[in-house]
């Protein structure tokens, strides 16, 4: 199963770097997983640089409330900008989601773990 996420307005869509797309992408799958539990934690979205996560030391950003959160590393093998994130809440037996992030978009690659 795959799902696509597209962000609302990404960064003018012209101007915006592939790093910028792909944080504007992964924003926006925090928002439409994390829904109204983002909360105050809105304003502070992780700030995406290409020194972010590896595989082996994925970058972590917590949800308030959601006794879980997101894992997220970049892509080394990857011939571009590829962000992978792994997404889960403990309260919900089966919601792990892992999503891979590129300049166009976020797709669902799995699902139902955790």
């Amino acid at each position: 199963m795959t799902e696509e996420l597209r962000a609302p307005a990404e960064p003018a869509a012209s101007t915006a770097t592939d790093l910028e797309k792909v944080q504007a992408h992964f924003h926006t799958l925090i928002r439409s997983r994390a829904g109204d539990r983002i909360g105050d934690q809105a304003s502070s979205l992780p700030e995406l640089s290409k020194e972010d996560g590896s595989e082996e030391k994925p970058a972590w950003f917590p949800v308030d409330g959601m006794d879980g959160g997101f894992k997220y590393w970049w892509d080394a093998a990857a011939s571009g900008l590829r962000l992978m994130s792994e997404s889960w809440s403990r309260r919900v037996a089966g919601s792990g989601q892992l999503h891979e992030i590129t300049a166009a978009g976020a797709r669902l690659l799995g699902e139902g773990f955790v």
